[in-house]
């Protein structure tokens, strides 16, 4: 592999984007839908390619390689961030199809881009051979840009005694159509819209289980696809949330260095309780970042031996990863109480990341009472009750 395909290499690569990612930010938001300049600079830097197999042109990298590509590139723009992690993210997850069904995706053209809705709002009827699926998903980013889209259905039980299984519906673009419904505070340019689909039929090999239902996948794939899917899914989102903390601290620290106070004249630079703030707020950004990498390399150092981590490790790494992001948003809070009234004015790029950063931490993966509750509960003897991992 040449050095500049090294993670090294990929990491300066998206360090060099992030001043036209910035420039890009309003237009990005005004549209609804990260550029195709953008993707296609993604594409050309290998992005969609840290996590994709080998077999079909990617890199197998692990996955702490792309979360850090992420937080560079959310730092700069979260609408890019976010979108940046989903369609890269669902690289890995091609992998945990049989092999047929992955031929079928990427056979012709292993450049193709997969969106995803997991929120299992929509019907799946058992036929013959596989599926029919008809409803509505919604919260599919990067749709406008995926040849294919994965979305969540509850299988029926097949078996006595067999609950039903949250599971992801493999479904090429020319079945669904895209509805757009997406006008929002923040990430608005992630065009997260809705899906609908009716009497799609999806066969067999296009579905596997996810989260805690996921069958192991098979021993001659690499440690990277033996992951639980939720710590990959929620870690990439995460490095996006902790990106975008990263840029309003350093946008902050950029405005206030010449910046005088309104009334009195005095220099922001010289105030004991900006450096105090910045401080502190740099501080929970670099903890958060610390405890990822930890996380990270601990599930891939697991999943490189062939055991499993015990579960109250795997269910304190879902609570760590929701608490590092709410952590991040309470401290960039509080700097943006003292940034001044002129960023409450439309088109001021930190209000921007800002309204960005708290949309994130809607997602579900960032459930932080849930998470909190069980990891807390775990310790007094009760059982894991969140079938993610």
């Amino acid at each position: 592999m040449e050095s500049n395909l090294m993670p090294e290499g990929l990491i300066e690569r998206a360090r060099a984007m992030k001043p036209q990612l910035r420039e890009r930010a309003a237009e990005v938001e005004q549209a609804r839908v990260v550029g195709q300049e953008t993707i296609s600079e993604f594409r050309e830097a290998g992005f969609f390619k840290i996590l994709q197999p080998k077999a079909y042109g990617g890199y197998e990298m692990p996955p702490e390689v792309l979360a850090e590509v992420i937080y560079e590139v959310a730092s700069a723009c979260g609408s890019s961030g976010w979108t940046l992690a989903v369609l890269a993210l669902h690289q890995w997850e091609v992998q945990l199809l049989p092999d047929e069904a992955i031929e079928e995706i990427w056979g012709e053209d292993n450049n193709i881009l997969l969106s995803s809705a997991y929120a299992p709002t929509g019907e799946v009827k058992p036929t013959e051979g596989g599926f029919l699926l008809t409803g509505e998903w919604p919260y599919s980013s990067g749709c406008d840009h995926a040849h294919w889209a994965i979305v969540g259905g509850v299988r029926p039980p097949r078996a006595e005694g067999e609950e039903p299984t949250l599971c992801g519906f493999f479904v090429p673009r020319s079945e669904y159509e895209i509805i757009d419904d997406w006008k929002t505070m923040g990430l608005a340019g992630t065009g997260s819209k809705r899906l609908r689909m009716e009497n799609v039929f999806v066969p067999e090999s296009r579905h596997h289980a996810i989260f805690g239902a996921a069958p192991p996948p098979p021993d001659h794939v690499s440690a990277i696809y033996k992951i639980p899917f939720g710590l990959v899914f929620g870690e990439m989102l995460a490095a996006a949330s902790h990106g975008m903390a990263r840029g309003i601290l350093d946008q902050y620290i950029d405005r206030n260095k010449s910046r005088l106070a309104a009334l009195d004249r005095a220099k922001y630079s010289e105030n004991p309780d900006v450096h105090r703030y910045i401080a502190e707020t740099e501080y929970v950004i670099r903890a958060a970042r610390a405890l990822s990498h930890n996380n990270q390399q601990a599930a891939f150092q697991a999943a490189s031996e062939g055991r499993e981590q015990p579960a109250i490790d795997k269910v304190r790494h879902l609570w760590e990863l929701a608490k590092s992001v709410h952590s991040c948003t309470e401290v960039i809070s509080r700097l943006y109480s003292i940034s001044g009234a002129h960023t409450i004015f439309e088109g001021d790029s930190l209000q921007r990341a800002f309204r960005d950063l708290h949309s994130a931490t809607t997602h579900m993966a960032f459930n932080f009472n849930g998470y909190a509750r069980n990891y807390g509960g775990m310790h007094m003897g009760h059982p894991n009750t969140l079938n993610l991992i």
